[in-house]
C-alpha cells in the first residue's frame, strides 16, 4: 500500500526519448561507411580515435565525436566528409 502512496507522490519524470524532427538531417553510421570503403569496422574505429586526437588536422571528427557514443555523422557534414578523409589516409 505504501508503495501505491509513494508512486502517487512522486513528480511525473519523462523518459529519455531521442527527439525525433522532421527536418533532422539522416545520419550516416560508421557501419555504413565501412562497407562503402571495405573496411574493417575495428581498424576503422582506431584510425578514427587517432584522427580525433589530432584536431588541427581533422577538427570536425574531434568536435563531432562524444567518448562511448557511436561513430555517426549527420550526412554531407562537414565532419562525415573529414572522417571519410581519415579513414582513407
Amino acid at each position: 500500500m505504501n508503495a501505491k502512496v509513494d508512486a502517487a507522490k512522486a513528480p511525473e519524470t519523462k523518459t529519455a526519448t531521442p527527439a525525433l524532427a522532421k527536418d533532422a538531417a539522416p545520419m550516416v553510421p560508421l557501419k555504413a561507411i565501412c562497407a562503402e570503403m571495405k573496411l574493417d569496422p575495428r581498424l576503422a574505429r582506431e584510425k578514427l580515435r587517432i584522427a580525433a586526437r589530432e584536431a588541427k588536422k581533422f577538427p570536425e571528427p574531434a568536435k563531432a565525436h562524444k567518448p562511448r557514443s557511436a561513430w555517426e555523422w549527420a550526412k554531407g557534414s562537414q565532419a562525415e566528409k573529414e572522417a571519410r578523409t581519415a579513414l582513407a589516409s
